[in-house]
């Protein structure tokens, strides 16, 4: 069929191209519509076009946060030689998070930083267990006395505490996809492999033994650490 037969003039007149797509307006219209958008932007860009995914981005950004709300920022071609500089990175564990989605928008800035915040809760742990003896060594006196909910929940948390430390790694794939057209055209096999080359790197210059590193991924990002994960071990031999 051609456009005109299954939409209006002024429905096609009112269709963005999709680099004008943004996940904002999406984020601003009720679901139908969104999807109803998303439909007909598909089936428009598939007329007399042979689409291949061909976005692979240059350059990423990556961040280590730190327990203090810091942050280590610099390119992926830059990172490991800032690792080099921290003293005891990847003395444990290393979890590799790949974002999916762009960080302009507020939801999206809010469920990465609670998934980077829930690593973060994960390897400080540790320190939880240090702060609950505390209360174990209150005076006999002071135990016996009612403890709040609060106290009995933060107290069971650090008794099955994981005593694993270790550090993160966020590569801001998400902030490279600024339209749809980004996030429909990324070439996620060509992506993974350059990810899973630099974790290569990553392990060799930093001496990292490849059982520590674990990697997860959000939304489209989490289809590019998949075949991050498998160039690793096509290179290495091991998996991750």
């Amino acid at each position: 069929l051609k456009p005109s037969q299954w939409l209006s003039v002024q429905e096609l007149q009112a269709i963005p191209a999709v680099d004008e797509l943004t996940l904002e307006r999406l984020e601003n219209m009720s679901l139908e519509k969104g999807a109803e958008l998303l439909q007909q932007v598909y089936h428009l860009s598939q007329i007399n076009h042979d689409v291949e995914p061909n976005f692979v981005p240059s350059n990423i950004q990556v961040y280590v946060p730190k327990p203090n709300g810091d942050k280590i920022v610099a390119p992926i071609s830059e990172m490991i030689q800032r690792l080099k500089q921290k003293q005891n990175f990847g003395q444990d564990e290393v979890t590799i998070i790949v974002t999916g989605l762009p960080q302009t928008s507020e939801t999206v800035k809010k469920a990465t930083r609670k998934l980077v915040q829930a690593y973060m809760q994960r390897y400080n742990l540790q320190q939880q267990q240090q702060q609950a003896q505390k209360y174990n060594s209150e005076s006999e006196e002071d135990n016996k006395r009612q403890r709040t909910s609060s106290e009995e929940d933060y107290s069971e948390q650090a008794k099955n505490a994981n005593t694993n430390t270790g550090d993160i790694i966020v590569i801001d794939l998400g902030s490279t996809l600024t339209n749809y057209k980004r996030y429909a055209m990324l070439d996620i096999e060509k992506t993974g492999a350059k990810i899973g080359k630099w974790i290569v790197e990553l392990t060799s210059e930093l001496q990292l033994p490849h059982e520590t590193i674990h990697m997860i991924g959000q939304n489209v990002g989490a289809h590019v650490a998949g075949a991050a994960a498998n160039e690793f071990t096509r290179l290495t031999g091991h998996k991750l």
